[in-house]
């Protein structure tokens, strides 16, 4: 009977291992930084010219790249403590680089006359930045359910009702960061919530 119990307990732990390391690529996946690049990719393909392409690459390095080597460095300098910044009070810093390096991106693009589609998600990243910074202030928000649902929204706008599958990836995403314990399921329900309030009326402005 105690050898039944302990055979048990060790396939519970095997299965919850192996959960917990699925839950870990998924979050890995769907961070922020490929979430949002995915979509900026989405966006130039569906644009299909040369021009988009040349601002994408602005966008990538502007957006993107820029803030993930300052959460690098702020990760090698011991300012925060993991690239995911799991620490509410590590995300200051980073949202506020983001939101100058956002605006400043959608400055460019907007002088440079670049596709209406890029300025937009220019845009949306820089107020997404903002509302962030201030919910972080107080409470902690998940930023991967926010890019996932942005991503989600933007694929069914360009793609249409061939992009439905892509949506799974929400809750998906959401259920790692909570399994993961890195997230509450409220603050992942607010994150993709507030992606999806801050991008449709940009939807309705610009496209």
């Amino acid at each position: 009977m105690t050898l039944r119990i302990e055979k048990a307990t060790m396939d519970v732990a095997v299965r919850y291992r192996r959960l917990s390391a699925f839950a870990y690529w998924v979050s890995q996946i769907g961070s922020p930084p490929l979430t949002g690049a995915a979509a900026v990719l989405l966006v130039s393909s569906a644009l299909a010219t040369n021009g988009a392409w040349g601002w994408a690459g602005f966008y990538l390095l502007a957006t993107i790249l820029l803030p993930c080597l300052y959460i690098v460095w702020l990760v090698r300098t011991g300012h925060v403590s993991d690239f995911h910044l799991p620490i509410r009070e590590e995300r200051i810093r980073p949202l506020i680089f983001s939101l100058a390096t956002a605006l400043a991106a959608w400055g460019i693009l907007y002088q440079g006359a670049a596709p209406a589609p890029l300025r937009m998600l220019a845009g949306v990243n820089g107020v997404q930045a903002l509302i962030f910074f201030l919910i972080t202030l107080r409470w902690k928000v998940s930023l991967h359910t926010a890019a996932a649902a942005v991503m989600a929204q933007l694929a069914l706008t360009f793609l249409g009702t061939s992009a439905l599958p892509l949506t799974v990836s929400v809750p998906l995403i959401a259920w790692s960061r909570v399994h993961l314990r890195r997230h509450t399921v409220a603050q992942t329900i607010g994150g993709a919530c507030l992606g999806v309030a801050i991008l449709t009326p940009a939807l309705f402005w610009y496209i």
